[in-house]
Order: structure tokens, then C-alpha cells, then sequence
């Protein structure tokens, strides 16, 4: 029986090789998407010839040649989503029957493979094509990546474990798009390439970080995949008090989803749509973002990687504060308010008219959001009944996923209708720009009346100050 986790109970994750290279791997990763995710959309619209000279200051990409090169951004987005939604639960599948280590390092190779595709690529297919494969390979990384870790960890430090795992990867998206729009401005300003090789150079970079993540994977990795190591831990034992103490209430919970209650199968439901308004807002509104600058405010791809960079920075720093306030104070409040004034940033956006207005708009939308989140997590947590987490946390992500797969399709599509219009609205004139945004701020605003509406609060000082009567959320089932 494989109990290593329970040799590192004392020891700190940070000193853990193993955790380390699964987070190290992670980062390298993020920070390689981070690279080209400035310049993504430009580069599509040079391979098509679109764009004659490398954009920087005083240059605007004209708005009919982005609207009509905004659904294929689009679908470019949604088959990337589409075939980690398809294939991230057949992954892994796949590594509990034959081991996480080679599944990895498949993944990883093809990230780094596919990054040297696109740079090479010639036309928008191309790019469509990659864009799935790489959702292919995201799905064999990322959700065997974290079941490797939890099964080194062991389940008394899975939150910390997490912990660790999403703050190194996220310092790799966070510094990548700053990172990726100054080398960007590097191949412009001093090598002086052309279009379209001036945006090929990032995803040879790209490549380049990447590969360490398949070389460390290969030397420090050991398997964890029950079906190729043979050993089978007994997690419930480990996490089961001692038979002298009461068996805690949420393990003598429902263990099928029929046994759920109806008043908390009602809330799982809320949550499932919530989370498909979620997906569907996110994903109309993150393609939007990029083509909005590139039409109307700034095709300085080295701003626009900074702004992307800080949004994220500041996100990141306002989670942990925001995981202890709705602890202390309630988690229902902060996730729906955090929600809509996320959405408030959606319908600010195409109003703005210069790049710091449009700058603070967007660090609005990403910080709202990212202090909502652990919020929402503790919900989800509180409500899903221990016994049937993982399956209706893979529903509830599977939702946003097809959310998010639809969400960049609407979006591309209502951009090039919408964008050269002009609309009238009583005594004032707006652009058509606003109607794809403000529809995704209705959505997520329709995600966040759902969570409102139909979810109680879970959180055990809120219960105590409610009245019995009003039949609060303390039962598992």
C-alpha cells in the first residue's frame, strides 16, 4: 500500500521535488500561453493578410478588417475548449489504468510541438487545427497533472496542495502577456521583422520554455496511478476520525445523486446553470477584450500584454483576502456581488474610449471575479455532498466548459455584425460595439440571479443568525 503521503504530513510542500515539478510544470506551461496571448489575434488576421505592416503605436487595425476576422478568432477559441471538454475526463481515465508520468510527458511534449506549429503556421486553418490539438493535450495535462499531485499529497493536505499548485501556475500567466508583448515590441522595434514573422518569434520562445517541463517531468516524477503501481490507499480511513469520536455528518451523507434531498438537489441544479452562464459570459467576453483594442483603442501589443498582466496580478493578490472575508463574514454576499461587479465591467468596457479607461474596465471585470471565486468554490463545497464531490464537480465544471466553448462563437459572430453599426438609443448615439458586451454582462448577471435566488448561505456564522424557520442549509443531503 502506497502511503508516502502520510511520510510528508510534517514536511513542507515547497521541499516536496515531486510537488514541485507538477507546479513547476504548470507555470511553464501558463507562462508559455502567456507569451502569445497578446498577439494571438493579430497574428490570425496577418496570415491572412490583413495586416501589412507590424502594429505598434499610431497604427489601428481598420475595424470592417476585425469584424470580419472575428468569428474565426472565435471558433479558433471554442475548439480549443471543445476538445478539452470531449477528452479531459477520458484522459483521465486513461492515467488511472495506465499511469500519470507517461501520459504527462505525451502532454507536454505535444505543447511544446504544437507551439512550434504555430509558429510555422500559413493560414487560419492551420491555427483552427492546432488550437483544437492543443485542447487535446491541455486535456491529458492539466487534469492528470492535479490528480497526480492529490495522490502524492494524500488527502489531509489537498488544500494546501492546491494551494501551492495554482499560485506557481498562475505567476506564470501573469507574467507571461506582460512578458510576451515586451518581446513582442523587441522583434518590432529591434530585430525589425516583417509581418507575419514579427509574431512567429513568440511561439519559438514559447516552445523553448516549455520543453524543461518534459525534461523535469522525465527525471523527478515518480507514478502515482493506482493501476500501475498496484497499491490502493484507503482515504476515507485516513480521513475518518477515530472510532472513539461521532463519525462527522457530511460522511454518513448521500452517496447517489437520487438520495440527494430535493431542496439541495435544487441548489446543485442552480449551480449547474449558474456555472454554464459563467462559462458563456467568460467566453464571449475574453475575445471580445482583445478585439475591442485592436478596433478602437491601441494596437501596442506591449500595453496591451501589461494590462493583461496587472489585471491578473491584481486578481491574484485580492484572492487570498477574499477566501478569509467570506469566512469571516459570509461567502454567499461576496461570490454574488463579486459576480455582478465583474459584469459591471463587461458594460463598461465598450464605452471607453482611451487605453486607461479601457485598462481600468477590465481590471474591474478580472479583479471582481477573482475575489468572487474562492466564495463560490466554498458554496459549491459546502452543498455538494462529500461522498459525491468529484462527480458533481465534474458536472458543475462540465457546464461552464460547454459555456465556454459557445461563449467565443456568439462572440465572434456577434462582433462582425454588430461592431460597424451605430445604434440609437432615445436621445443618444453608441456604437453597435456595445451590444455583444453588454449581452455578456446580462449573461453572467443571469448566472448571478441564479446564485442569489436559488443558493442559501452556507457558511455556519450566517446560518446561526438566521431563524429556524427559514430552514437553513445544515443538512449534507
Amino acid at each position: 500500500m502506497n502511503l508516502d503521503f502520510l511520510s510528508e504530513s510534517k514536511k513542507s510542500l515547497y521541499m516536496n521535488p515531486r510537488v514541485m515539478v507538477l507546479a513547476i510544470d504548470a507555470m511553464l506551461v501558463m507562462l508559455g500561453f502567456g507569451l502569445i496571448s497578446p498577439s494571438l489575434s493579430f497574428y490570425l488576421i496577418a496570415l491572412e493578410g490583413g495586416i501589412n505592416e507590424p502594429p505598434g503605436p499610431g497604427y489601428m487595425v481598420p475595424s470592417e478588417v476585425v469584424a470580419e476576422f472575428s468569428l474565426i478568432l472565435g471558433v479558433m477559441m471554442a475548439a480549443f475548449m471543445a476538445t478539452r471538454t470531449l477528452l479531459a475526463r477520458y484522459w483521465g481515465g486513461v492515467s488511472d489504468k495506465h499511469g500519470r508520468k507517461p501520459l504527462l510527458i505525451a502532454g507536454l511534449t505535444g505543447y511544446v510541438i504544437l507551439l512550434l506549429l504555430f509558429g510555422l503556421a500559413q493560414n487560419w486553418i492551420h491555427l483552427v487545427l492546432i488550437r483544437a490539438f492543443q485542447g487535446v493535450v491541455s486535456a491529458s495535462v492539466w487534469p492528470v497533472a492535479e490528480a497526480a499531485l492529490m495522490d502524492i499529497v494524500g488527502p489531509k493536505r489537498r488544500g494546501e496542495g492546491l494551494g501551492l499548485y495554482m499560485v506557481v501556475s498562475n505567476v506564470g500567466f501573469i507574467i507571461g502577456p506582460g512578458v510576451g508583448g515586451l518581446l513582442y515590441n523587441f522583434c518590432r522595434d529591434v530585430l525589425q521583422l516583417s509581418v507575419p514573422n514579427v509574431f512567429r518569434v513568440p511561439y519559438f520562445i514559447a516552445a523553448a520554455i516549455t520543453l524543461p517541463s518534459v525534461i523535469l517531468t522525465y527525471i523527478i516524477l515518480q507514478e502515482t496511478a493506482p493501476g500501475k503501481t498496484g497499491d490502493v490507499v484507503d482515504e476515507l480511513a485516513a480521513i475518518t476520525p477515530a472510532s472513539s469520536e461521532p463519525v462527522p455528518e457530511e460522511i454518513e451523507g448521500p452517496e447517489t445523486v437520487d438520495e440527494i434531498r430535493p431542496h439541495r438537489k435544487m441548489m446543485v441544479h442552480a449551480l449547474y446553470i449558474m456555472s454554464a452562464a459563467n462559462g458563456i459570459s467568460m467566453g464571449l467576453g475574453q475575445p471580445l477584450f482583445q478585439l475591442f483594442l485592436m478596433s478602437k483603442i491601441t494596437t501596442d501589443i506591449g500595453l496591451i500584454g501589461i494590462v493583461i498582466s496587472g489585471a491578473g496580478g491584481i486578481g491574484m493578490l485580492l484572492s487570498i483576502p477574499a477566501g478569509r472575508y467570506a469566512d469571516a463574514h459570509g461567502r454567499k454576499g461576496l461570490a454574488v456581488y463579486g459576480s455582478l461587479a465583474s459584469r459591471a465591467g463587461f458594460f463598461l468596457l465598450p464605452l471607453t474610449k482611451n487605453l486607461g479607461q479601457s485598462s481600468t474596465a477590465w481590471v474591474i471585470q478580472g479583479a471582481s471575479r477573482a475575489a468572487s471565486q474562492p466564495a463560490l468554490r466554498a458554496i459549491q463545497a459546502d452543498i455538494v455532498p462529500w461522498k459525491l464531490r468529484g462527480k458533481l464537480f465534474g458536472t458543475i465544471q462540465a457546464f461552464f466548459n460547454a459555456g465556454a466553448t459557445i461563449g467565443p462563437l456568439a462572440g465572434g459572430l456577434l462582433f462582425s455584425f454588430f461592431s460597424l453599426l451605430t445604434l440609437q438609443l432615445g436621445i443618444f448615439t453608441i456604437d453597435g460595439i456595445v451590444v455583444p458586451f453588454w449581452i455578456a454582462a446580462a449573461v453572467g448577471i443571469f448566472g448571478a440571479f441564479m446564485l442569489w435566488r436559488y443558493v442559501e448561505e452556507t457558511h455556519p456564522v450566517k446560518i446561526a443568525e438566521t431563524d429556524e424557520e427559514n430552514d437553513p442549509v445544515m443538512d449534507p443531503t
